[in-house]
């Protein structure tokens, strides 16, 4: 990673991750995660412990998923929340050489550390459905 981040700013520690994926850097991208984050995959059900964040962002940093925001709001939530939601597109290829390529909405929470540094606190990528009409 040649680029700088400053993850005191939300918006910057969101790049840092997507820069951490995009470049197959499960170490760095999981410094991203609150020690007590969940996970909320695509079927809705809740993936807790860093271990199991882990697998899951593991498999976006081997297919160096390319997740691109195209809009986000951010609310603060006192001194040390964050409230996110954005839409994303990704592009990536799988294990055998397809392509693949998906949109989606992200709610998700984010907690600024002792440090000052903003992490995933709740990650819901997969949130667009609660959002259709």
């Amino acid at each position: 990673m040649t680029q700088n981040f400053d993850r005191t700013d939300p918006n910057e520690a969101d790049e840092y991750f997507l820069n951490c994926v995009r470049n197959g850097d499960l170490k760095n991208a999981m410094t991203c995660f609150d020690p007590e984050a969940i996970y909320i995959g695509k079927d809705g059900n809740t993936i807790s412990g860093f271990t199991n964040i882990e697998k899951v962002v593991a498999n976006l940093c081997n297919m160096r998923a390319d997740i691109k925001v195209y809009e986000h709001k951010n609310a603060p939530v006192g001194n040390d929340m964050m409230y996110w939601l954005d839409k994303w597109t990704m592009t990536a290829t799988d294990p055998q050489g397809n392509p693949i390529s998906m949109k989606g909405a992200s709610a998700n929470m984010m907690r600024k550390s002792a440090d000052g540094i903003w992490l995933w606190l709740v990650d819901n990528p997969f949130a667009a459905p609660f959002f259709a009409d």
